[in-house]
């Protein structure tokens, strides 16, 4: 048996081999085998860390998450201006190279949400964050006379992440009648 500082960096390998083989083969063609292959372990080691194979997958989710929106929070935070903030923001919520394996990987759970509670839950908590990120941005545009608007700031936020996300999904889904660059 591994010791537990071990076993933590195992779990974190095994978080991002699941990662790496959903946004490689994506969740429907995803294996057992394909996490092992890409954590360098066998398969039973894998069930050993992850005996239930959504609760990786879980793991895996919240990972995808955190480091898509924490990313945008670092660099928002670098700008005092919130004109560069929201130019910030809506840039890395649009990656230049939108297949990233965070974005794809975020894409490939979400659609899994409506069968599952608890990847629901995540999405659901994404939604919000990213929401309050662009809250937050707008009213400092508001109080700082760099904005102004009819609509409350809740509205616009709600607005510009679901129009990120629909933009997103094209992209990760291959439209090709489209582009990140646009």
């Amino acid at each position: 048996m591994a010791r537990p500082k071990e076993q933590g960096e195992q779990r974190k390998n095994l978080v991002q081999a699941a990662m790496d083989a959903i946004a490689q083969r994506g969740l429907s063609g995803l294996r057992l085998k394909d996490i092992a292959d890409h954590a360098g372990l066998s398969i039973g080691s894998v069930s050993y860390y992850y005996p239930e194979i959504d609760d990786l997958l879980i793991e895996a989710h919240k990972e995808a998450m955190d480091r898509f929106y924490f990313r945008r929070v670092e660099l928002v935070n670098q700008s005092d201006d919130a004109r560069e903030q929201l130019r910030i923001a809506l840039t890395n919520g649009i990656p230049e190279e939108p297949v990233t394996s965070d974005l794809t990987m975020l894409y490939e759970l979400h659609t899994y949400s409506s069968r599952s509670a608890k990847h629901a839950a995540l999405m659901s908590t994404l939604w919000e964050r990213e929401v309050s990120l662009y809250e937050r941005i707008i009213a400092h545009g508001f109080t700082t006379k760099e904005f102004s608007a009819s609509q409350s700031g809740r509205q616009i936020a709600e607005t510009a992440v679901a129009l990120e996300d629909a933009f997103n999904l094209h992209l990760v889904s291959g439209n090709v009648a489209i582009s990140s660059t646009m």
